[in-house]
């Protein structure tokens, strides 16, 4: 009996285990909340379309202010460079800047590709896309915050 009872114990912990912290990419509150206060599934992609928009606008603004802080934080002469005007700021920021263009290309192209595995004619096809966005723009602040840009 004790080995039964060990044995369902076990059962029910492997599943929660297994599926604690694994996130849906095309999942979130965002859609749920679109598609649950808009009955018209045209006006709840609007407003999921919308939401992705102001999470690019506000990674945008994170992009631009660690731009910002990395030229303030960085005004050391490149070693070895014929233009003394040239700071460490002005090369680290030409990465940072590319990286992040090459970031939302990445980010583009994925959620394309998640999105399409429903196909790429259905209904819903654009409202998947949007979340995923957004859950990778909720994510990658996370990253940018590891260069610690805003200390000195």
């Amino acid at each position: 009996m004790r080995k039964i009872f060990l044995a369902a114990i076990i059962m029910v912990i492997i599943p929660a285990a297994y599926g604690a912290g694994r996130d849906d990419i095309i999942a979130g509150p965002e859609i749920e909340s679109c598609f649950n206060s808009n009955a018209d599934r045209g006006k709840a992609s609007e407003c999921l379309h919308a939401l992705s928009d102001k999470s690019n606008k506000n990674l945008d603004e994170l992009i631009t202010n660690t731009v910002k802080q990395i030229k303030e934080n960085n005004t050391g002469p490149v070693y070895n460079n014929a233009n003394p005007e040239l700071t460490i700021g002005d090369v680290f920021s030409k990465f940072f800047i590319q990286s992040q263009d090459s970031w939302k290309q990445y980010r583009k192209n994925l959620c394309l590709g998640v999105g399409s595995q429903i196909g790429e004619d259905t209904y819903d096809y654009w409202p998947y896309i949007y979340q995923c966005k957004i859950n990778l723009n909720k994510r990658h602040p996370e990253e940018i915050k590891m260069l610690h840009t805003d200390q000195q």
